[in-house]
């Protein structure tokens, strides 16, 4: 059994979709044993923008599943068949013909189980077969049993199943309670064995499934007998296999940062690489005088240390994921500059290489297109030589080439198409910011009722609040969705507004964010930028020759969150604007954000005098210590 260990679950999807690319690649005849459920549609998405790019096709492709709800037609939403069309076959090349389910259906199940059985074998079973894998150790819908059922047969299905398949249909009395399903027998046939899993609530399975014994009472633990299986997984999934994860640890002594109390004076486990309730024997950590936090998150800087994520160089960016995670900011989402899509592109490309060559420093979770999308009026240090109007075939060629990395943009909604383009970006899993306007507030209104939910550097780049004219900030605050950046580097925003601005929109909607440029960690001088040159002095950055205009900032996140606690922000409200809000601004709260049961174990210990840096644990291991 091969494992491949990734950072996170699109890491994990680019990978299984690798494989089978290769697979397809190589035997373009092939027949492809498919799965469903939440795990495989990323794996999906990846083949089908790879087919739709040109790269390989499936129209030789034999495809077979492994399962289908009993009582469901082929046109119902939740049925598997309406899934496979759904997240894959719609999408690619495949003949319609070629595609296999099972009848959910069929008059006579028992027939329908036999059928299928011989269908399978007349292929000589699976070239690959992909599988996800239950909380219960189930694959395809072979359940926890005392035998292993090695042909197509209709399973009830457990209470845990049902439970976990409740989140698609409208309430847990909905999902069907039986299901046909490809045996064990069948499964076993195939020439290779894919399985894929994410999350820590995999963990458990996956440590059965790997180093259990083989039993009926965890299914997956059959394919511990098969000559050829790749086990494909993120982090969290893997957590509880010896040597996959960080150290085991136990922080005492600290106060703790809570979502729902602030901080609280208690014990931090780590199990590995993830966050747990209790920790097995390893390193006792005093944190005794130290606030202890989440790693934090910026959705929204350019460079720092003279690289910029807009020169787009392997070098660059890794210079700057290195300096972040040395601040104390874990996970990053870069922002690109105004430019020629062709940069653009190379940005794009530069990021995904980046996450797919996963060579430390902090990880790289998203890239922020802050352009070209903005007003001429508003465009701030931004080059007008490149401003573009909102643009849905240009988002979807550079998502693309981000390989689905693209989690911001941001548009002035005044624009033309910038109804449909926030449509199309929220298709593509792209949250839309506004900012770089002049928009009133019955555009920004409009704007965020059509699905925007962020608002770029908030006073910066857009009409002042007016008691008779509320334009974007207006908006924004009525919205309760929204939530808006502000720059707290003391320059961009008074202290004073800051404070005020945390009142207005509250805690729990603020991000900070550091708009760092290349100056940032460097000495006062000139400095490119977005193909114009800017000077700094001190902390404060413009550009060259107009030094009314500013032109982002020269300090850090983790030194805005010191900043905002010297303006008077509660340091447990600072600390969530830098940390949780920003991944919820991004989806990624499930993972990143907050010390939670489950999630990463990222965190920094923080004098509780002077805020400064006593130590960094990334995913489990120290990275920085003072």
């Amino acid at each position: 059994m091969r494992i491949y260990r990734e950072k996170d679950y699109d890491a994990m999807s680019r990978r299984a979709a690798n494989i089978i690319s290769a697979e397809v690649i190589r035997r373009p005849d092939c027949v492809l044993g498919l799965a469903t459920g939440s795990t495989p549609i990323g794996t999906y998405k990846q083949l089908a923008a790879w087919n739709q790019r040109g790269d390989f096709s499936f129209k030789e492709v034999h495809s077979v599943n492994l399962d289908e709800y009993k009582g469901l037609s082929g046109d119902h939403d939740q049925s598997y068949r309406y899934f496979m069309q759904k997240n894959l076959f719609d999408h690619i090349d495949i003949l319609p013909e070629n595609t296999y389910v099972p009848s959910g259906l069929a008059e006579d199940p028992e027939e329908e189980c036999r059928r299928y059985d011989e269908l399978v074998k007349s292929f000589g079973y699976a070239d690959l077969q992909l599988l996800g894998l239950g909380r219960n150790g189930h694959i395809g819908f072979n359940e926890p049993s005392d035998h292993f059922v090695k042909e197509t047969h209709v399973v009830d299905l457990t209470e845990s199943t049902i439970e976990a398949n409740a989140r698609f249909f409208a309430s847990a009395d909905d999902v069907p309670k039986q299901a046909l399903t490809m045996g064990i027998g069948c499964i076993m046939a195939a020439r290779r064995i894919l399985l894929i899993a994410s999350g820590a609530d995999k963990a458990d399975a996956i440590y059965k499934t790997v180093c259990g014994p083989i039993t009926p009472e965890c299914p997956a633990s059959i394919l511990q007998l098969h000559p050829d299986v790749v086990l494909v997984c993120d982090e969290a999934a893997l957590s509880k296999l010896e040597g996959t994860g960080g150290r085991n640890m136990r922080i005492t002594g600290g106060s703790v940062f809570d979502l729902e109390h602030g901080f609280c004076e208690k014990d931090l486990c780590t199990d590995g690489s993830v966050f747990a309730g209790t920790s097995s024997d390893g390193e006792t950590v005093d944190a005794s005088g130290c606030y202890v936090i989440p790693g934090l998150v910026d959705v929204h800087f350019h460079g720092c240390v003279g690289e910029d994520f807009s020169d787009a160089t392997p070098e660059g960016l890794q210079a700057m994921a290195d300096y972040e995670l040395s601040e104390g900011v874990a996970y990053i989402c870069p922002a690109g500059m105004t430019l020629g899509e062709d940069q653009l592109s190379l940005i794009c490309k530069n990021a995904a290489a980046h996450k797919e060559k996963n060579s430390g420093g902090a990880e790289l979770v998203g890239v922020h297109l802050e352009g070209p999308f903005l007003s001429s009026a508003k465009k701030g240090a931004q080059n007008s030589d490149f401003l573009h109007d909102p643009d849905v075939p240009m988002l979807k060629r550079l998502q693309a080439d981000a390989r689905g990395l693209v989690k911001l943009v941001t548009l002035a909604p005044e624009q033309p198409g910038s109804m449909e383009f926030i449509q199309a970006a929220a298709e593509e899993g792209i949250h839309v910011s506004i900012g770089h306007t002049v928009a009133d507030y019955e555009t920004a209104s409009a704007a965020f009722a059509a699905g925007a939910d962020h608002a770029t550097h908030l006073y910066n780049g857009m009409p002042s609040l007016h008691h008779r004219e509320p334009a974007v900030i207006g908006a924004a605050f009525d919205n309760k969705k929204v939530m808006p950046e502000i720059i707290c580097d003391g320059i961009h925003v008074h202290g004073s507004v800051i404070r005020a601005t945390f009142a207005m929109f509250g805690a729990e909607r603020m991000i900070l964010i550091s708009d760092s440029l290349r100056a940032t960690g460097m000495p006062d001088g000139e400095y490119p930028f977005g193909g114009q040159m800017i000077e700094v002095h001190g902390n404060r950055a413009t550009l060259l020759g107009h030094p009314e205009t500013l032109a982002g900032s020269v300090t850090s996140l983790m030194g805005c969150l010191r900043q905002a606690v010297k303006f008077g922000i509660p340091v447990a409200d600072a600390v969530r604007a830098a940390s949780y809000n920003p991944a919820r601004s991004i989806g990624m709260e499930d993972r990143i954000g907050s010390l939670t049961e489950g999630k990463e174990a990222t965190f920094v210990l923080l004098d509780k005098e002077t805020l400064e840096t006593k130590r960094i644990v990334f995913k489990g291991k120290t990275v920085g210590q003072a």
